[in-house]
């Protein structure tokens, strides 16, 4: 098989699709010799100039396209033959389709419904993106099949890390690692968090917030708070990759992410594969973290997520080892990249050459 996994992505500050393109085409790679007979040769292509020429050039058999309304998409209709399996990465999720409704409404009818209807398979990342994805009148068939992170090794005890862009010191670090947006539920994380700060110096806990795309306006908005004396024991920091970012994982007590809108957080299993203990909201579609006890549930409004800041602050340093210790076996057995390389290869195997689906795809409402 020849697949071509095309995004609009240019490289890690494009956020996490970067991220499960790369990963996820190196996994097919190394998995398609155990899976199936034929070789999977997969192409990236990340948005050049001449990406139709690329494509053509290339000759797929199938395209995999990861996300909605960008460039690759709006080439799909020029191959309407080219098989295709689509990834909208939470991007149908009713809170994200109100953001540049007008921009998303004209892309849906001028494209993106027609490619979701023509392709071989729509991915969803959950449940949960199912039900968004039928609810858009999809009846194409669904494949659920997650995003992926890779298992860390951890020694134990862990090093003292070196590359953290804050100051060590005694206090607990609570994380919080993504893209400074609107949907990742900071505005009322900085607001429980203020409703909370005497809880949180008492035990010994301060904030860390790192990531990017807001041009410094978060941090700007903390300092002038803290001319004010409020949110006190907080942080602002810049994006952090590679060695860097698995020291600030390695250096942090526990995560946080309470979220409006998400597909299926990378930054979350990248926590959870470093044994930390989480505080997501339902948003994050994690289901499993909650009954596996691996996360709080952290409702995006201030007060229930003040309520859960005091949950974590009062929980002893075995509670949150047990609670870190079962997000580490969760994303071991569900969330791995080998597991979501298999049985991606299983999809494109089935679209391709027919024969009883793969037992993760729903079929909907046209073909049950």
């Amino acid at each position: 098989m020849r697949i071509a996994h095309l995004s609009r992505i240019r490289g890690p500050a494009d956020g996490g699709i970067s991220l499960i393109v790369e990963e996820m085409s190196s996994a097919q790679r190394r998995a398609s010799a155990l899976v199936a007979a034929e070789q999977a040769v997969i192409h990236w292509l990340a948005e050049p100039d001449d990406l139709a020429v690329d494509l053509r050039r290339f000759a797929p058999d199938l395209a995999h396209v990861h996300g909605l309304w960008s460039h690759p998409n709006r080439l799909l209709p020029r191959w309407p033959q080219l098989p295709a399996v689509i990834a909208p990465q939470g991007m149908l999720d009713p809170w994200a389709l109100e953001q540049s409704r007008w921009r998303k409404r004209l892309a849906w009818r001028l494209f993106e419904r027609g490619n979701l209807r023509r392709a071989g398979a729509v991915q969803a990342l959950s449940g949960a993106e199912l039900e968004a994805i039928r609810a858009r009148g999809i009846r194409s068939p669904v494949a659920i099949i997650p995003n992926a992170v890779s298992l860390p090794v951890l020694e134990a005890p862990p090093p003292r890390p070196t590359m953290t862009p804050w100051s060590m010191g005694e206090e607990r670090v609570l994380l919080f690692l993504s893209r400074f947006h609107e949907k990742k539920g900071l505005d009322p994380l900085l607001r429980a968090w203020q409703a909370v700060n005497s809880d949180a110096a008492r035990h010994g806990w301060r904030l860390v917030l790192v990531g990017y795309g807001d041009q410094g306006r978060l941090a700007e908005r903390v300092a002038a708070a803290q001319r004010r004396g409020e949110l006190a024991g907080v942080e602002v920091l810049g994006p952090c990759f590679g060695a860097v970012k698995q020291d600030c994982f390695t250096s942090a007590s526990a995560f946080v992410l309470p979220s409006f809108s998400e597909g299926l957080p990378m930054a979350a299993l990248e926590a959870m594969a470093h044994r930390l203990p989480c505080l997501l909201s339902p948003a994050c579609n994690l289901p499993s973290a909650f009954s596996a006890g691996a996360a709080l549930k952290a409702e995006s409004e201030a007060p229930a997520l003040a309520a859960a800041l005091c949950r974590l602050f009062a929980l002893s340093p075995a509670e949150r080892g047990a609670m870190g210790a079962a997000g580490r076996q969760l994303v071991a057995e569900h969330y791995s990249w080998p597991r979501v390389a298999e049985q991606t290869l299983r999809l494109y195997s089935w679209i391709l050459g027919g024969g009883t689906p793969p037992p993760f795809v729903d079929l909907g409402p046209a073909r049950s």
